[in-house]
């Protein structure tokens, strides 16, 4: 080969090295502002505020369930010093207490939308607008064994004497009726909370939510026989208070509950005779002949 060749060949062979050098300078520039990126920190994650809210609306004088509430985070530029904070507040101390006021879905729950049970004022709060507190005496029988709590709802029935001036002999009959229907207890006792007690306990008073004219109308009957409660059942109850809730009216009460019923003792007992049933007369006529006989019906219905 001549000198000539060999030159070429060493001269094509040195600008291939040159080219390959350069390229990789040129690829590790570029390189470099990526690797660079790649080793900064990533910034810290935020550190979320939780604050307690209403899971669902609470209106006016409802006691607070622990499904009512639930944590959500809120942005600190928002942040008021009333609200409740998570890892500050404990949420089981507000079960049992009622909103002063009507909270929608959403909003935050704070101290002074609350009363808790022994606080001023917490009886006011129960009370719906327009209603009274009245307090009645109450026994291991009137009272249905214990099994009354605070929020349950009942019919008052008044058992009583009555002399029926209808009969000559102004003879005393004994009666029952139900005055008043639906009603909510408040407390018992002195009791407003009813996840306090694990078993029922006997109580000596039962204070009732009525209007004002229902509260004249105990005041009536207190001293006119023995009152009795009736326990209803909560199923219509919570449908009535969502209708509430919507501002809606409340559930109709079903046809045979309308208007006062009552149980006169001659209804209970077939030997207690109705009134003007005991002697009757009956007229026979024979051909040309009548005659009046007397018949004593006893316990007829």
């Amino acid at each position: 080969m001549s000198i000539r060749n060999i030159l070429l060949i060493l001269g094509a062979l040195f600008m291939m090295g040159g080219t390959a050098f350069v390229a990789k300078n040129w690829l590790d520039a570029q390189r470099a502002p990526v690797q660079v990126a790649g080793e900064v920190e990533a910034p810290p994650a935020p550190v979320l505020t939780y604050v307690l809210i209403a899971k669902s609306d609470i209106p006016l004088g409802t006691f607070l369930q622990q499904e009512d509430l639930e944590w959500q985070a809120w942005p600190d530029d928002g942040l008021a010093e009333s609200y409740l904070i998570q890892d500050a507040f404990d949420e089981t101390t507000l079960i049992g207490s009622v909103a002063r006021q009507n909270i929608s879905a959403g909003e935050p729950i704070t101290q002074g939308r609350m009363v808790a049970p022994g606080d001023r004022g917490f009886l006011a709060a129960v009370l719906k607008p327009g209603f009274r507190a009245v307090s009645i005496e109450v026994d291991a029988t009137s009272g249905i064994g214990g099994f009354v709590f605070p929020g349950d709802r009942v019919d008052l029935i008044l058992s009583h004497t009555i002399q029926d001036s209808s009969l000559e002999d102004r003879t005393e009959r004994r009666a029952s009726e139900t005055i008043l229907t639906n009603v909510r207890i408040l407390a018992v006792d002195q009791t407003t909370d009813n996840t306090t007690e694990s078993e029922p306990s006997i109580a000596d008073t039962a204070t009732l939510e009525l209007s004002p004219r229902q509260a004249e109308m105990i005041a009536t009957v207190r001293d006119m026989g023995q009152l009795s409660l009736s326990l209803r059942s909560l199923i219509k109850d919570d449908e009535e208070l969502q209708r509430l809730s919507r501002g809606e009216a409340p559930l109709e009460e079903p046809e045979p509950e309308k208007g006062r019923t009552y149980t006169w003792d001659s209804d209970v007992s077939v030997l207690v005779p109705r009134p003007g049933i005991g002697e009757t007369k009956v007229v026979v006529a024979r051909g040309s002949e009548v005659e009046e006989l007397d018949i004593e019906v006893v316990g007829a219905q």
